[in-house]
């Protein structure tokens, strides 16, 4: 029976062309196969015939013998599958099968079925890249090869050892190892790989146990490190000859050393490492120049020392005349040679003084409450400090110069600038988004150097940028704004207020979002409509205004008012729109009320304030002699009147009566003084000037004086009558004689006859010289700010009195 199931696979697995031959072949076998061989199958309602294992894409016949008639079912993977029937065998053809299939027989009536897995699948091909290597010195030999293209079934492979004896060796994977024995040197091996559709051999490799051997990888011990240099300590226990070492940071590609170590060292020294910096080592040898192959790899990590920073810190600073801020870049991890501590900034003002400040890591910028001043900073670690940078902080002045520029991408500018005459120390370029100045970046170019690139912009966003001169005399620098790589429009319109005075209207507004304007602003426009949908606009030219007046406004009028923002790519939308409405319009019998009021009240405030003025003696004095100017120069003199002639007849007597038309000044008589008269001549010659002018009572003699003044004690004249706060006096006559002799003088008690002119005040003789000084007299009516122009004491004749009427108008 056996031998008749080995036949019947061989038959299921050969092509439709033998169909014929192979259904008689096999009707023949089931006749031929004894009942005993099929008891053994009663458990089973059917048998199933085919190879488990064919080619891929191959079409073979597969057989379901049945034990009994009954109605036959045959399923693919659950799918019921058509099939030829010959009395109890089902016979399947099949084709092209590319996967993995489950074929199932079974009885309708019965549920127990009968199948098969069947796998396609290739022969194996020859393995490929057979080599063997002895771990170790007195180690093993281990061969690996590739089995190349994948069969999908199963596949062992097989690597024959030619020695004596020949060995085997069996293995489902591509490696094998084996031990060899030491005296012998030289072997030869062989792969093949078998399944169950064929079998394939690879080349034979002959190789000496000398040129395979490899040594186990190093076992580093230790790392030691400094500043610039590190130690790899390993635990040589082979004869080791040759050492390979690479390393590397992280933000580097490998660095590799080689080293003999004939002399049996236990270390290795690598040199030019950057301090403070984590490095990554790999370690591997090799028996011999020429024996054997290279170790592994073995890797071990370790940090270099620090040591104090060798490189200055680049600072820069900005401000005005009161304040000024010192920023510094931080030093990149090569510079810094190890872990920044902090920053330690002396300022030296102009007076000598210092004050020094220690700034820890990571702030990098300082106010410095100076404007001309020396700067000196220098940054510090655990090992030291950098070499200190020295800044003079001065006013910065500004120079003609032409800078160009020219946009290179998106993130980045080139810049060429003017040489002068006389080369600067160094130049220096510095740049900040517009109203951000906080925000300075800046970086220094050689002084044979007129160019250099800025990097690290961003795009539609504005900036202002400087090209600053360092002359060893001092600072210059050309400054120009709105650089940008890329425009757009802005992405949101100006918020705006709006104020009504009258007919106009003042627009106000705020600046929009940096990150919203697109790039450099250019303009502004504003724009008005009012009831019938016309829409004026007013365009302002410069970006620095916020604020704008629209007047000629209709009244009465309702409008809508926005603004917009432009940059060089176009116009952006409109900010938020206002509803505005001017007043109405005043009637037409308002309009002279309202100019009658405004022009009283200007009126009234201007006559206030000059009464208010007037109460001061300086501008009374002032405003006195300003109106002398337009009095005429012409004026009577009294002395040349009738009355005065008709005086001169009654040979110096003469009654005087005056009424007073003053009601609120007493009717009663007041009290007569009486007044020494002094001869004309005398009076002539001392008090008058030869230009005409008159003097107070001051410039009278001492002797006249003191007569006064017995003549007023002697009368008890009240002295409020003589401290009048008015310039208005008494104007007092003596009739004598003509004749003068001493017993007239002694009789003038009884023999005369007084008479006066009388005024609403008492003359002043405390008036200051300066006050008549340059005065000219000038006809009533005049000023109540005026002072009385002469004040004469003693005696008075007719022939030296001008009138004076100023006093009447002080009580009007």
């Amino acid at each position: 029976m056996l031998e008749a199931q080995l036949l019947l696979e061989k038959v299921g697995s050969m092509p439709l062309k033998c169909s014929i031959w192979s259904n008689f072949i096999f009707l023949l076998v089931l006749a031929t196969a004894t009942p005993a061989n099929r008891a053994g199958q009663d458990d089973k309602i059917c048998t199933i015939h085919s190879s488990k294992e064919v080619l891929m894409g191959s079409s073979f016949q597969i057989y379901c013998v049945f034990k009994n008639e009954c109605n036959k079912i045959i399923y693919r993977d659950n799918v019921p599958l058509p099939y030829n029937s010959s009395n109890l065998t089902a016979v399947m053809n099949i084709v092209k099968l590319t996967q993995a299939t489950t074929f199932t027989c079974r009885c309708k009536d019965r549920p127990e079925p009968c199948g098969m897995d069947i796998t396609p699948g290739y022969p194996p091909q020859a393995p490929q890249n057979l080599s063997c290597v002895q771990e170790g010195e007195l180690g093993k030999v281990n061969c690996t090869w590739k089995t190349g293209l994948e069969t999908h079934i199963q596949t062992t492979s097989h690597l024959w050892v030619q020695g004596d004896p020949p060995v085997n060796y069996t293995s489902k994977t591509a490696s094998t190892l084996f031990a060899v024995p030491s005296t012998q040197t030289k072997l030869t091996v062989r792969a093949t790989a078998i399944n169950s559709l064929g079998s394939a051999t690879s080349a034979a490799l002959t190789f000496m146990l000398n040129d395979i051997v490899k040594p186990l990888k190093p076992n580093i011990v230790k790392v030691k490190c400094n500043s610039r240099d590190c130690q790899l300590y390993t635990d040589k226990r082979q004869n080791i000859h040759l050492v390979d070492i690479r390393y590397k940071t992280d933000q580097e590609s490998w660095n590799s050393a080689s080293f003999n170590h004939a002399n049996s060292s236990t270390y290795s020294n690598i040199t030019s490492l950057t301090p403070y910096s984590l490095y990554t080592f790999q370690v591997r040898w090799k028996l011999g120049p020429s024996r054997g192959l290279w170790s592994e790899w073995s890797e071990a990590k370790e940090m270099t020392d620090e040591e104090a920073p060798a490189v200055m810190v680049d600072a820069w600073y900005f401000g005005d005349s009161k304040n000024t801020h010192l920023l510094w870049k931080e030093l990149s991890k090569s510079e810094a040679s190890g872990k920044i501590l902090g920053y330690n900034v002396t300022v030296v003002d102009e007076r000598k003084k210092i004050s020094s400040t220690f700034i820890k890591h990571p702030c990098r910028n300082y106010s410095v409450r100076c404007s001309i001043c020396t700067v000196s900073i220098f940054a510090k670690n655990s090992k030291g400090h950098s070499p200190t940078r020295r800044i003079q902080l001065q006013p910065i002045g500004s120079l003609r110069y032409t800078v160009s520029h020219q946009i290179l991408n998106d993130s980045s500018i080139a810049l060429s600038w003017q040489r002068p005459n006389n080369a600067p120390e160094e130049y220096l370029v510095e740049w900040y988004p517009v109203e951000r100045k906080e925000q300075l970046q800046w970086i220094r170019v050689e002084r044979h150097l007129h160019t250099t690139n800025i990097t690290g912009l961003q795009p539609a966003k504005c900036y202002d940028v400087a090209v600053v001169y360092l002359f060893s005399s001092g600072t210059r620098k050309v400054v120009f704004s709105g650089l940008s790589t890329r425009q757009s429009v802005p992405q949101q319109g100006p918020e705006c207020d709006a104020t009504v005075k009258n007919y106009s209207v003042e627009v106000k507004w705020e600046d929009i979002p940096l990150e919203r304007r697109g790039g450099c602003l250019t303009n502004y426009t504003i724009y008005l409509r009012d009831s019938g949908d016309k829409i004026k606009r007013y365009s302002i030219g410069k970006p620095s205004e916020k604020k704008f007046t629209i007047s000629d406004l209709s009244p009465g009028q309702q409008y809508k008012l926005w603004v917009t923002a432009w940059t060089k790519a176009g116009e952006g939308p409109k900010g938020r729109e206002r509803n505005i409405a001017t007043p109405p319009e005043m009637m037409s019998a308002e309009k002279p009320m309202a100019l009658v009021v405004s022009v009283g009240g200007v009126v009234f405030l201007a006559c206030l304030f000059f009464l208010c003025i007037c109460h001061f003696s300086s501008v009374h004095r002032r405003f006195s002699r300003c109106c002398h100017c337009l009095m005429p120069s012409i004026v009577p003199d009294p002395a040349n009147s009738k009355w005065a002639k008709e005086c001169a007849s009654e040979k110096g007597e003469m009654k005087l009566q005056l009424y007073l038309s003053d009601s609120s000044m007493s009717e009663e008589e007041p009290d007569t003084v009486e007044v020494q008269e002094l001869p004309q001549e005398k009076f002539k010659q001392e008090n008058i000037p030869k230009d005409g002018t008159y003097h107070s009572v001051s410039n009278l003699s001492v002797q006249e004086q003191e007569l006064e003044q017995e003549q007023e004690q002697k009368h008890h004249i009240p002295s409020s009558l003589y401290q009048a706060t008015t310039t208005s006096s008494y104007l007092k006559s003596l009739s004598h004689e003509s004749g003068s002799s001493d017993t007239t003088q002694a009789s003038r008690g009884t023999d005369m006859t007084v008479d006066y002119i009388s005024s609403h005040g008492v003359l002043s003789g405390d008036e200051d010289e300066e006050e008549v000084d340059d005065e000219n007299f000038f006809p009533c009516p005049t000023s109540p700010f005026l002072s009385p122009l002469m004040s004469i004491g003693g005696k008075l004749t007719l022939d030296t009195v001008k009138i004076d009427c100023s006093d009447f108008l002080d009580f009007t």
